[in-house]
């Protein structure tokens, strides 16, 4: 095998190859085809009272919503308040897919969110989920399915799990 280069976009671009590759390969101990979904939701946390305001301003249904101290997972109380708009598409689709999604609906609004973000106390963030049941393999985010996360000046958390 011939070395990677040294250029920093041809490396990634390879190393990029050679993981998709493992990826359609099948494991050695089945003939199984590797599995994995996506996910992304718009979180505001924080924010209860401004819930009706979210909703009245933007037209947009929360996929979940709960106040803090709300009965939540296992009887245990919602430390947090929570507004989350998750992108509906089956986990098979890739990130950009689901990302788009989201944008398309949050496009019109994004000076409101932007706002609301910038407020104390108030926490907006992209979370996305990326399950596999394949340790070595990765995926990509093309830069325009970011442009979420940019316009609105808010953070982008990833949660990897490998079963």
């Amino acid at each position: 095998m011939a070395p990677l280069s040294s250029d920093p976009i041809e490396r990634a671009t390879t190393l990029h190859a050679i993981q998709l590759l493992a990826a359609r390969m099948p494991d050695d101990a089945s003939n199984e085809p590797v599995r994995f979904g996506f996910s992304a939701t718009l979180r505001v946390l924080c924010a209860a009272e401004r819930h009706d305001e979210i909703e009245t301003v933007t037209g947009l249904t929360p996929t979940h919503q709960h106040e803090h101290g709300d009965p939540g997972l296992l009887g245990r109380p919602w430390p947090k308040d929570l507004w989350v708009l998750e992108s509906p598409l089956p986990r098979g689709a890739p990130l950009d897919k689901h990302l788009g999604w989201l944008w398309e609906r949050v496009q019109p609004h994004q000076a409101f969110f932007r706002e609301l973000a910038a407020e104390d106390g108030i926490d907006i963030d992209l979370f996305c989920g990326y399950r596999s049941d394949c340790a070595e393999c990765g995926f990509e985010v093309q830069p325009e399915a970011l442009e979420i996360v940019q316009a609105l000046s808010i953070p982008l958390e990833v949660s990897v799990v490998f079963e």
